[in-house]
């Protein structure tokens, strides 16, 4: 009789737990066949999720500024600029601030007498060094033309012309045109009938004012004043005007009378009044000139020095125009 092989008793525990396990499978699958009570089934759970909206704190709006209609904004303020410098080279255009506005005229301008039509000829001495100007003054009573043609003591050649009529404040210029050597010509236009000031080279505008002078205007302008007789003519009275350059620029020119000095012409000394012109910025313009009632009110001397540092520019009058006046 065979005897059955041995079995290894781990092999038998195995296959006794995976019977229990498919035993215990079987046993809940019949469980999950069987019908509930009554014999009615059980609807499947149908689980719903809704979301709630759950409604945030009301809080109170924000107060807005209404808005301003671009129309009625209004614009910024411009910043005025202090006057530049208008004595030797000039900044270049672009670097240049617009000039501030010049200020409305006086009520009642002060007379003025112009001189006669004249050629005038000048010495220019600036240290050891010497040059000349010419001046030429042609005035019928409704318009005049001034020319101006020199060469400076450090050589350099100036041509100036200025061109206009006459109102109640004396000169009224309609032009000016600078040339410099190796420059091209710069020119200032009064559009008087739309009251400003414009400019070949700079884009901005200036305000045309009663009495308002060019670059070269101004000094047969200062002899009309002198030779109007003003109350201002005397020890310590001023005269004044807005002078304009053909680059854009704009300074106020205030003289301070000094009264009567001695000044040697043509061998010969004569009585002038002292007119004196301060500085109004650094780098401005210090002027003096010395106008003669003997010589039609022309100048017999003017001294341009730049403060600070400037070479003092004195121009001496060596053809003495004839004397008399001539009426605006």
């Amino acid at each position: 009789m065979h005897r059955l092989p041995r079995l290894n008793p781990r092999l038998w525990r195995a296959a006794l737990l995976g019977a229990a396990v498919v035993l215990g499978h079987a046993w809940l699958l019949q469980l999950a066949g069987r019908s509930p009570v009554g014999g009615v089934s059980r609807p499947a759970t149908v689980v719903e999720v809704r979301l709630l909206r759950t409604p945030l704190p009301q809080t109170e709006p924000a107060a807005v500024a209404p808005a301003v209609p671009v129309a009625t904004r209004p614009a910024p303020a411009a910043r005025r600029s202090k006057p530049l410098p208008v004595q030797g080279n000039p900044p270049p255009v672009g670097a240049l601030p617009a000039p501030a506005k010049v200020p409305g005229p006086a009520a009642n301008p002060p007379p003025t007498r112009v001189p006669p039509s004249s050629d005038l000829v000048f010495v220019l001495r600036s240290g050891a060094h010497s040059g000349e100007a010419r001046l030429s003054w042609r005035a019928d009573g409704e318009r005049y033309g001034l020319s101006l043609h020199a060469t400076l003591p450090t050589g350099r050649e100036v041509e100036q012309h200025s061109e206009g009529g006459f109102d109640a404040a004396g000169l009224a210029p309609l032009r000016l045109a600078d040339r410099r050597r190796g420059r091209d010509v710069r020119a200032a236009n009064f559009q008087r009938e739309h009251g400003k000031v414009t400019f070949s080279g700079p884009r901005w505008e200036l305000p045309l004012e009663a009495g308002t002078q060019d670059r070269l205007s101004w000094l047969v302008q200062l002899a009309a004043l002198v030779g109007g007789g003003g109350e201002a003519l005397r020890d310590g009275g001023e005269l004044a005007m807005w002078v304009v350059g053909a680059r854009g620029t704009a300074s106020h020119w205030r003289f301070e009378v000094r009264g009567l000095q001695r000044v040697e012409i043509d061998q010969q000394e004569v009585d002038a009044w002292w007119l004196v012109r301060e500085p109004a910025h650094p780098y401005d313009l210090r002027v003096e000139v010395w106008l003669s009632p003997q010589q039609g009110h022309w100048p017999l001397r003017l001294r341009q020095t730049q403060i600070p540092g400037g070479e003092p520019l004195d121009w001496l009058l060596q053809r003495s125009p004839p004397g008399g006046s001539q009426g605006s």
